[in-house]
C-alpha cells in the first residue's frame, strides 16, 4: 500500500482536533501483521510484539475505540479474540450492535448496508463472510452517524476514497489508515521513547517499506515522519485537547 504524504487527510485533521471521537476499527487492526505468504523471506510479527507496539499504544491513546459485533465474531486467532474481549470486559472497547437501532432506524441501516454491499463481495441475502465485517461496520457508521472507519483493507479504503461513497450514505465518513496512526502515536509520544519508537518504525517498514516496489513508492521512516510533520504538525500545535504522553504514566 502507498502512503500519502502529499495531501492532508481531513479525517486525520478532525481526529487531531478531537482525539476523543469514537473510532470504529476493522478486524485487521486486531490481527497480527503477517506478510509471510506474499513477501518472500518475511516473517509474521509475533502477537506479543504486535500487542506491545501497536494495540497497547492505541488503547492508551484513544478512549473511544469500537468494533462491530460481527467483526469480533470473525476474529479467528485466539490471541486477537482474547485481546479484544479483555478490552471489552475492561470497558475500553465499545461494541457496535445493530440491535441498538429501533425499527425505523433499522430500515435506514439496512438500506445503507444494501447500498454499500453492492460495491463489495458481501451479499446481505446470503450473509456470506466476504467483506461482511467491513459492510456491517460501514452500515452502522452511516446510520449512527460516525466520522471515521479505521482499516487496513484495500477495498474498504478505496470505497471511502471514491466518489461512490457520496451515493451510499458515507459522504461524511473518512478513512483512517495505520500509517497515519503510527505517525500520531509517535508525534504525541504515546510509546516508550526508544523501544516503542523503534516498534512503530518496525511496523511502518513491515507494512509500507518492505518490497522493492514499496521502497520506490514510499518514503523511509525518517522521511515519512518529516513529511507527515509538514502536513500535520501545525494542526497538532493548534489542537487543545491532547492525549497524555506515555512518559507521564511512567513518571506519574
Amino acid at each position: 500500500m502507498r502512503v500519502n504524504v502529499i495531501d492532508q487527510n481531513p479525517a486525520l485533521v478532525s481526529l487531531i482536533n478531537d482525539y476523543t471521537q469514537q473510532i470504529p476499527l476493522d478486524a485487521n487492526f486486531f490481527i497480527s501483521f503477517d506478510r509471510s505468504n506474499t513477501v518472500k523471506g518475511s516473517f509474521a510479527i509475533p502477537f506479543k510484539s504486535f500487542q506491545k507496539f501497536w494495540l497497547d499504544p492505541l488503547f492508551l491513546t484513544f478512549p473511544y475505540l469500537s468494533i462491530h459485533r460481527v467483526v469480533i465474531n470473525e476474529l479467528v486467532s485466539s490471541d486477537s479474540r482474547n485481546y479484544a474481549q479483555s478490552r471489552i470486559d475492561q470497558g475500553h472497547l465499545i461494541v457496535m450492535e445493530d440491535s441498538e437501532f429501533d425499527s425505523d432506524t433499522e430500515i435506514y441501516r439496512q438500506s445503507f448496508e444494501k447500498a454499500i454491499a453492492a460495491h463489495t463481495a458481501y451479499e446481505p441475502e446470503l450473509d456470506n463472510a466476504d467483506d461482511r465485517g467491513e459492510v456491517k461496520s460501514l452500515a452502522y457508521i452511516a446510520t449512527k452517524p460516525l466520522n471515521f472507519f479505521a482499516s487496513h483493507d484495500s477495498r474498504a479504503l478505496r470505497l471511502l476514497e471514491s466518489p461512490t461513497k457520496e451515493t451510499i450514505g458515507l459522504s461524511n465518513v473518512g478513512a483512517i489508515e495505520i500509517y497515519e496512526l503510527l505517525y500520531y502515536l509517535r508525534r504525541m509520544e504515546m510509546v516508550q521513547p526508544e523501544d516503542g519508537v523503534n516498534g512503530l518504525k518496525m511496523i511502518y517498514k513491515y507494512l509500507y517499506y518492505l518490497t522493492k516496489k514499496e521502497k520506490l513508492e514510499n518514503p523511509n521512516w525518517g522521511e515519512f515522519y518529516q513529511l507527515m510533520d509538514g502536513l500535520y504538525a501545525s494542526e497538532i500545535q493548534k489542537s487543545t485537547g491532547n492525549p497524555t504522553p506515555y512518559r507521564s504514566f511512567i513518571d506519574g
